[in-house]
């Protein structure tokens, strides 16, 4: 656990996944970075499935694989209920965000490339 200076934002990586806290976490957030991180990885593929329709209109058609690896590492603000990549290789401008409303990651909100 470390404080991130630029997202300014205690921070945790767990195979890769980035998870990001206001506060400093307290208690055993272990427990919950574990099942956040089963969960998210168990719906991957559903989770870019609601992301398709906006990342072809604006940046051509991509295989699974490949938007996989273009979005980069997720930021995962449990507390927030979103996921930020900031680091995605589609272009250098968008950061991509999603909301979830559950801890299955099966309601999915409001996906956004803001840049």
């Amino acid at each position: 656990m470390r404080f991130d200076e630029e997202l300014e934002q205690f921070v945790f990586e767990y195979h890769g996944l980035v998870f990001a806290w206001d506060e400093e976490p307290g208690g055993d957030y272990m427990k919950q970075v574990k099942a956040i991180s089963e969960k998210y990885n168990t719906q991957l593929d559903s989770i870019i499935e609601s992301m398709i329709p906006d990342i072809t209109a604006t940046f051509g058609d991509f295989s699974m694989d490949e938007i996989k690896e273009k979005l980069g590492k997720p930021i995962i603000n449990y507390d927030n209920g979103q996921v930020n990549y900031l680091e995605q290789s589609f272009d250098d401008i968008h950061i991509f965000t999603f909301e979830f409303m559950d801890d299955e990651f099966q309601d999915l909100k409001y996906f956004s490339m803001d840049g």
